[in-house]
């Protein structure tokens, strides 16, 4: 029978991101001396929750001098002291690990005292350890299968920069397949454009911006091209991670979980975005052009929605909604509703949804006084709530050129135009049908 006294402590993290690196002080009383009689030192094992990954060389500064060494493996921090004994109120030891991606569970931490019988502790102690607190992160983008778009994280940092100069390191689900490219890096509310550091398969993406001052709890957004693999991620570990690093590109602030998308085939893609204007306080249009590869059988999708970065609002008139060049089925009587910052096309499920065709989405918003540092708009198809498509653009700002021209006429939603009127001619296109004719009378004179 032997009794085992305890070794109260206390665990104090320098750092509670996650996978960060940190120092970790513990505090251990010993009143009572323990001491070995064969040996020549005693032993000191520190364990820690699964996930935490001790330093080979593990001590910190200032270290310690009654002990000698202290050897890390995986989530085991082994110390060995000078002398055969050990005792004292207040043991300060500093030690160096990595932090989990998440709080383990469950989360205790325990020290134990050896001396001669290298199996058998004389002393024991368990104590709960920290939480693990990641910054809030959400990520968007597209959930299509071999698709290459962007995909855009908005995060508030839990801690300001130390300094304006930081690294933003993201890293994709282990193993699944995806690729980044800093190719189409929209900065968004960053404004300018970072330096751009990207690897292959399965490797992380790195920008660095030298003048980025981060504030605590305030939100920022950027987006990255990401090539979607070819097959659906593991969902236990579909999973991204973003970590900002500071001048010493030592990690500061981070999130490891952040959940990804499920992948998965239908048949649309969307082509971009186009506008009137993007001046302030207007009443512009604004058209969503959206490419449906392939028919789609009836019941597939039941509402195809547009969702408006914050500030934007859509017109409460449904009339101004047109779709050019022909209409996606809708539900008689209830195609469209404005459900706040989104619009939401009603489809009809009992009629398809006609392929190899471009659809353009058109409808009216007045434009904010401000634009937001999320500027991004999604389109989402869904099967009742199921998100069976989605895709994230970068929105326009103030002095930006439409890449594409909204000046011919369109069909409006609901219109009762015959064929002969649903394409209304605009100016250019009137003269050079004229043009042509002049043309045709002449050759046949």
């Amino acid at each position: 029978f032997l009794l085992v006294g305890p070794i109260p402590f206390t665990v104090e993290p320098q750092l509670q991101t996650p996978g960060a690196y940190t120092e970790i002080t513990f505090v251990f009383s010993i009143l009572q001396e323990v001491s070995a009689v064969v040996e020549l030192s005693v032993r000191l094992e520190v364990k820690g929750p699964e996930g935490f990954v001790f330093l080979d060389k593990c001590f910190g500064s200032p270290f310690n001098p009654a002990f000698t060494k202290c050897t890390g493996y995986r989530n085991t921090a082994t110390l060995v002291t000078i002398q055969p004994r050990l005792r004292g109120a207040g043991i300060v030891v500093i030690l160096l690990a990595y932090n989990p991606r998440i709080t383990p569970q469950p989360n205790y931490w325990s020290t134990a005292v050896f001396t001669d019988d290298p199996n058998q502790y004389v002393r024991y102690s368990s104590q709960l350890s920290y939480e693990i607190i990641g910054m809030p992160v959400l990520f968007k983008g597209n959930n299509q299968l071999g698709e290459s778009a962007s995909g855009f994280f908005t995060f508030s940092p839990v801690r300001p920069s130390p300094s304006p100069l930081i690294y933003l390191v993201i890293k994709p689900p282990p193993n699944a397949g995806f690729r980044l490219f800093c190719t189409g890096f929209s900065p968004l509310g960053f404004v300018r454009m970072p330096q751009c550091k990207s690897g292959g398969v399965n490797e992380e993406l790195e920008v660095k911006f030298d003048n980025a001052t981060l504030l605590a709890n305030s939100a920022y957004t950027f987006g990255v091209i990401i090539y979607n693999p070819g097959g659906a991620p593991n969902p236990s570990t579909n999973y991204w991670g973003l970590t900002i690093r500071d001048y010493n590109d030592e990690a500061f602030d981070s999130n490891l979980n952040i959940p990804g998308l499920d992948l998965g085939t239908v048949p649309i893609r969307c082509n971009g975005i186009g506008w009137t204007s993007a001046a302030p306080r207007v009443l512009a249009t604004v058209m969503i052009q959206i490419k449906v590869l392939h028919e789609i059988a009836p019941g597939t999708l039941t509402t195809i929605s547009v969702r408006a970065p914050d500030g934007i609002m859509f017109s409460e008139d449904l009339s101004a909604i047109r779709i050019l060049p022909r209409p996606l089925p809708m539900v008689e009587g209830n195609k469209a509703t404005i459900a706040g910052d989104t619009l939401i096309l009603n489809l009809d499920g009992n009629l398809p949804i006609q392929g190899n065709l471009v659809y353009n989405i058109r409808f009216e918003v007045i434009n904010p006084v401000v634009y937001p540092h999320d500027n991004t708009w999604s389109i989402l198809a869904k099967k009742n709530i199921d998100i069976e498509f989605s895709h994230v653009l970068t929105g326009f700002v103030v002095g930006q050129v439409s890449p594409y021209d909204l000046t011919l006429g369109s069909p409006r939603v609901g219109s009762s135009a015959g064929p002969s009127q649903r394409f209304p001619l605009g100016a250019a296109s009137a003269r050079l049908v004229l043009a042509l004719l002049v043309l045709l009378a002449l050759a046949v004179q």
